[in-house]
């Protein structure tokens, strides 16, 4: 864990160290928690331009998720990664990201036991989870030779919770979506 700090620290400052054209981006898309649990994925993100095919964003995702019969979630996550955008349009992404979950169970009551078999009503929010996480992206920019930039994209996800869920353990994900260019520094 601490390697990852480390190395998030380290990529940003190097990123803002340099002078280049930067984009001030929203979006939002469909977030699938294990792929098929339904949600939504709002996004706030900060690319750093070092040329026409080269850009570091810092991205802020917000978003929400729902497991039918088990627990609804709410999540806040912060990615930085690399795009490479090819002449064609299409680019390629990946980041890593840090991020907390807050887990809602979904259910008319919550019950716990204690070690004298008493049982008591017990809170539906379970406590906040860490969670790193991996993307990787594929999208198409609907707008290049354009300042502002309309991108689609496709990305698989990976992200673990801690310690809800041993280091062992992580779960899948895949967000659709689209971005859009809003200011250019």
């Amino acid at each position: 864990m601490k390697k990852l700090y480390c190395t998030l620290t380290v990529l940003i400052a190097l990123s803002g160290a340099s002078h280049a054209q930067t984009n001030m981006n929203i979006g939002g898309g469909y977030f699938g928690h294990t792929l098929t649990h339904p949600g939504i994925v709002l996004e706030f993100e900060l690319e750093k331009m070092f040329s026409e095919k080269a850009s570091m964003p810092l991205r802020l995702d917000a978003g929400f998720y729902s497991h039918p019969r088990n627990h609804y979630g709410l999540f806040v996550d912060l990615n930085f990664g690399f795009r490479r955008y090819f002449k064609s349009g299409l680019f390629l992404e990946e980041s890593i990201g840090i991020g907390v979950l807050e887990a809602i169970i979904n259910s008319d009551g919550v019950y716990s036991v204690d070690d004298n078999g008493n049982v008591s009503e017990a809170s539906r929010f379970n406590p906040p989870d860490l969670v790193p996480s991996i993307t990787l992206g594929i999208g198409y920019n609907l707008t290049k030779n354009s300042g502002r930039q309309n991108l689609v994209w496709f990305r698989p996800k990976i992200y673990w919770q801690y310690p809800h869920k041993t280091s062992s353990t992580f779960n899948p994900a895949i967000q659709v979506g689209f971005t859009h260019t809003i200011n250019i520094k």
